[in-house]
């Protein structure tokens, strides 16, 4: 089910994280852990700057381009009949109006002039436009992609699904011209497994008089499959008109309001899991100063227990240690199950294709592969889509499975392990289809000629043995027809035979190499993906592991420090700490009750 909802987010927490995060960094450089500044750095980074990812998806001519130029009432897409989007067009937020080609490396070319921006060019992966919005300014980031012809069945639709995985959002676009058809509704519903939060536009209400009938009825098919998806109808004329005449009531019923706020929700959405993780960095940053702080006051409340305390947090320096090394049990746990990960992925994979390998083999076997050919390629891909489809589930769900293994080995400071680790969204992969069958037009005259031949010989054979016997002309002739007939009738069926074997033989090396190019493809998303993990755990873990070392360490020296203190000297630290623990805890405790405010 595809429900989502969200208070709107108080927007008066935006200052309180950032002021938790200032006061964190305070103490952080006031206490000498500037290791621990890089992820407060990158927590501010996102509470100031959240993005919501929403990708545009929809078929061919149904005003996908149209819709995020009238929502962000810009010429930012190509909405023309004769020039649709070819390459996934990202729009964000920016101080002035520029769109920039990128290529495959991900590397940002010249601004593109207007003419440019319709026909991008060959290399080009992508277009990135900047605009200066307010939408686009709350965080929401609109990627509008190429149109999907024939839902599941066309040859890119498995990429174009695959971009949904990393979605914050996905707002599929139809319009008012007729309801859900098949191919639509088979692809909104794998859009809605692929991501929690869907939004449904019908466009071109102001073109068709019974678009509320249809709007409707597309409300109860989504009803009916049990997908809790919005419903929004839109007019982009009456939305142009409205702002050119100024007249709000226009556009308030395009729809484009409502769509805006829908997507503002959305944004509020990601913003809320930004302030949660940054309060979490801030309360786990704070936890590493109160932790040796406590210690070392518990230490100097009791002189008789400082070799305890000691002894004790010698015993965390040597596991901190044992964490950051390059043999700790975490690292050797994250390299048998990424190996064991990426066996399962690639088998997964390979049974998943070979199981429509088999059934198309069955298909070709069991019809005329000619007649049969134009609903072949339409359904293979379908299939194929499907089965990539349920690869990556697979691959995300295997991922997440990894991720809670290796962080439970390492311990409770990768406790939010899962929110900095993601697979999702990989780019990688081509468009494959299935190629024409190739079609030999001489077949039909060399099964003639082969039959032609046969009747000459027939004839001739049956005339000569009625000569040698002395048989009469009238005789023979009958005869010879009757002998050439059914050798006539034997070559055509052997030619034809042989004929079908050769097209079956050809259907099955395009089929072949159909899949050969969809293997390749899929398997590298696939380990590209198991990368991007591999990395991610590595890194975030080895900067956990760092973390805890530096902490560890600072609290034995401090212990060692307070062994060699006069009475005096110990007494005059006891009141510094004494002093310096109720801020800190407080500090502490605020940042946990801010948490369980976001998360509630």
């Amino acid at each position: 089910m595809s429900t989502w909802t969200h208070a709107p987010l108080n927007t008066q927490l935006n200052p309180q994280v950032v002021a938790l995060l200032d006061r964190t960094v305070d103490e952080v450089r006031r206490r000498d852990r500037a290791d621990l500044e890089p992820r407060l750095a990158r927590a501010r980074d996102a509470v100031l700057a959240p993005v919501c990812r929403v990708v545009v998806v929809g078929e061919f001519d149904k005003g996908k381009s149209t819709l995020v130029n009238a929502l962000l009432n810009a010429r930012v897409c190509a909405a023309d009949a004769d020039r649709a989007t070819t390459v996934p067009i990202v729009v964000r937020h920016g101080e002035r109006h520029e769109a920039r080609p990128v290529d495959a490396s991900g590397a940002a070319g010249a601004p593109l002039t207007a003419a440019e921006l319709e026909r991008p060019g060959d290399g080009v992966r992508s277009v990135e436009v900047t605009l200066p919005r307010r939408l686009l300014q709350d965080g929401v980031v609109l990627i509008d992609t190429p149109g999907v012809g024939g839902g599941l069945t066309a040859a890119h639709a498995a990429i174009t699904l695959r971009a949904l995985t990393s979605a914050d959002l996905v707002l599929f676009v139809t319009d008012a011209g007729q309801e859900f058809t098949a191919p639509e509704f088979a692809f909104l519903q794998r859009a809605a497994q692929l991501c929690t939060r869907l939004v449904c536009a019908v466009t071109k209400t102001d073109f068709y008089p019974s678009w509320r009938r249809i709007v409707e009825r597309d409300r109860e098919r989504l009803a009916e499959a049990g997908l809790g998806v919005p419903v929004v109808a839109l007019s982009a004329p009456l939305r142009r008109h409205g702002l050119h005449r100024g007249d709000r009531q226009a556009v308030v019923e395009s729809g484009y309001p409502w769509l805006a706020d829908l997507l503002r929700t959305a944004a509020a959405g990601c913003a809320r899991g930004a302030l949660a993780g940054a309060v979490a960095a801030a309360g786990s940053a704070l936890n590493q100063l109160l932790d040796p702080l406590t210690a070392e006051h518990e230490a100097l409340l009791d002189p008789a227990g400082q070799q305890r305390q000691r002894a004790k947090w010698t015993v965390a320096v040597q596991r901190a240690e044992q964490l950051k090394s390059g043999g700790a049990r975490w690292q050797q746990v994250l390299g048998d199950r990424l190996r064991a990960f990426t066996t399962d992925v690639d088998h997964d994979l390979t049974v998943r294709l070979r199981a429509v390998q088999l059934e198309v083999h069955q298909r070709i076997a069991d019809e005329q592969p000619h007649e049969a050919w134009t609903t072949l390629q339409p359904w293979l891909h379908r299939r194929t889509n499907e089965a990539l489809l349920d690869h990556v589930q697979f691959v995300t769900r295997a991922a997440d499975g990894v991720v809670d293994e290796v962080a439970a080995v390492f311990g409770a400071a990768a406790a939010e392990l899962r929110v900095a680790v993601d697979v999702g969204g990989s780019r990688a992969g081509a468009d494959v289809t299935l190629g024409a069958l190739p079609v030999d037009r001489s077949g039909r005259f060399q099964v003639a000629l082969v039959m032609a031949r046969n009747v000459s010989a027939g004839t001739l054979v049956t005339h000569t043995a009625g000569v040698v016997l002395g048989l009469s002309l009238p005789v023979t002739l009958p005869a010879a027809g009757i002998v050439a007939l059914l050798l006539a009738r034997k070559s055509w069926r052997s030619a034809q035979a042989s004929q079908l074997r050769m097209v079956r033989a050809d259907a099955e090396r395009a089929v072949a190499e159909y899949f050969k190019e969809v293997e390749l493809s899929a398997r590298k998303d696939s380990r590209d993906r198991v990368e991007l993990a591999r990395q991610q755990l590595r890194d975030t873990l080895t900067e956990r592991a760092k973390e805890l070392a530096t902490a560890t360490a600072k609290t034995l020296t401090a212990l060692d420090a307070d062994l060699k203190r006069d009475e005096q000297a110990r007494a005059a630290r006891l009141a510094e700490v004494a002093a310096d623990l109720p801020a800190l805890r407080e500090q502490h405790r605020a940042a946990q009750a801010l948490l369980e405010r976001l998360r509630s």
